[in-house]
């Protein structure tokens, strides 16, 4: 099935432009939810991180970064089966069609992180070799936490299809609530990081707990339990396969710009330097968080049969959106880096502060390339997938070539996400060039 059959199954072309597009005051209303809601859940994910930066020594709370930034990157997968989720929904209307799909991609996915898991633990010494961990329980709590953040992520995928926006914060805060008082709990018990990704496990479990409850309660009644021995039904997943595969570069160029510097510096520099820089990489990364839920409202808001203007509109209130969130905290944190390193992280890690301003920049362009590859991502552009890996690739020679202190690592990254900004802005501007096409055609 290419967009032209699922287009197939989409509003009809011919309906009001009332009727397909939100309102601005409902796109509004919709932002000011989720962005709410993200603000609870990213002032429960940073007051996580101060308070482990407390009651860790530098060295684990290093292994703790590592296994969270970790985490992001073998989420991934779920993030791209997630977001293919919000847009199924957002253009199906066959809901019996709609459910079977998402069934069958839980299948799969649930596959792949089974897999994971029995990877990762015969792998287990040679990570904690690499790492230099002190031992190998940290990823086998890893990928348990992927494993039971599976089903979590298609619940949260199908209620931001339905712009349910306020059910996927209210679970998304339960999760990070627990999470803080789970890993407060253990790590004063005496498991270390152990403990403080434990914490992880049990909140990813209460998450979906919740969100299951929430979409039953939406329509996505199909349950895992029927048929659930047999393999996915792979007719049925393979021609959204191809539109995963676009969702998958998007999704990994994206997650690794923001998250990979503590991955890179924890290989090539000591424990204490590792866990030392965690802290400043940490403070840079709520730019990103920040602004996330921006780009999360923008893509169930885009429509594959929506005219031109209407989703260029939808866009052009997501970019001001962004750029007032994300450029206020970007200008708090350029101009008082030592100020509020003290404040969210304590004196141990001013040593590193002076490169808070320009890894803020980092994420602030990461948070706009993110939020113009929803857009393309949305409309199923699949141009924008070779762009992305260019970016990815250049990003990748400067931090090999250029890693001898941490601040060479930043401006790598600054250096590469300039470049992949520059490719997509020379792509978009190409595009001016083609034929306009008509009202009601797919853009």
């Amino acid at each position: 099935m290419g967009e032209g059959d699922i287009l197939q199954h989409t509003e009809p072309a011919n309906q009001t432009a009332a009727m397909r597009t939100a309102p601005g005051s409902t796109f509004i209303k919709h932002n000011a939810i989720f962005l709410f809601g993200a603000l609870a859940i990213g002032g429960l994910n940073y007051l996580y991180y101060p308070i482990m930066g407390r009651m860790l020594p530098p060295d684990s709370f290093g292994e703790v970064q590592v296994v969270f930034s970790l985490f992001a990157q073998t989420m991934i997968f779920l993030n791209v089966l997630s977001l293919l989720t919000v847009n199924i929904v957002a253009n199906y209307t066959d809901e019996l069609r709609r459910n079977r799909l998402i069934l069958e991609l839980e299948k799969l996915a649930l596959l792949l992180s089974g897999l994971l898991v029995g990877t990762t633990i015969v792998c287990s010494t040679l990570l904690k070799n690499f790492f230099h961990f002190g031992s190998t329980m940290p990823f086998i709590w890893l990928v348990l936490a992927v494993l039971v953040s599976t089903p979590l992520a298609f619940r949260s995928g199908y209620l931001r299809g339905r712009r349910r926006f306020g059910l996927v914060a209210t679970a998304g805060v339960v999760a990070s609530a627990c999470d803080l008082v789970f890993s407060i709990v253990f790590v004063a018990m005496g498991w270390g990081s152990g403990g403080a990704i434990f914490g992880l496990v049990l909140a990813q479990l209460a998450g979906f707990w919740l969100a299951a409850s929430l979409a039953k309660h939406q329509g996505f009644t199909e349950s895992l339990r029927q048929n659930f021995v047999r393999l996915p039904d792979f007719s049925l997943l393979l021609p959204e396969l191809k539109y995963a595969g676009l969702v998958l570069v998007g999704s990994l160029v994206i997650t690794a710009l923001y998250s990979v510097d503590t991955i890179v510096v924890k290989h090539y520099f000591d424990a204490r330097t590792a866990g030392l820089y965690a802290g400043i990489s940490t403070v840079a990364r709520i730019i990103f968080f920040l602004t996330t839920s921006v780009a999360q409202v923008l893509l169930p808001s885009i429509k594959l049969r929506g005219l031109p203007r209407e989703n260029h509109a939808v866009l052009r209130k997501s970019l001001l959106l962004l750029i007032g969130l994300g450029g206020g905290a970007l200008l708090v944190f350029a101009i008082t880096p030592h100020f509020v390193i003290g404040v969210l992280m304590g004196d141990s890690y001013q040593r590193y502060a002076s490169l808070l301003p320009q890894l803020s920049l980092v994420i602030f362009l990461v948070s706009l390339l993110n939020l113009f590859t929803m857009y393309h991502l949305a409309l199923r552009r699949f141009m924008v997938a070779p762009i992305m890996l260019v970016g990815a690739g250049v990003t990748g020679l400067l931090i090999l070539l250029q890693h001898q202190t941490p601040a060479d690592i930043v401006h790598s990254l600054l250096y590469g996400t300039l470049s992949l900004a520059a490719c997509m802005g020379v792509w978009l501007w190409a595009r001016k060039f083609k034929t306009p096409r008509k009202e009601g055609e797919v853009v």
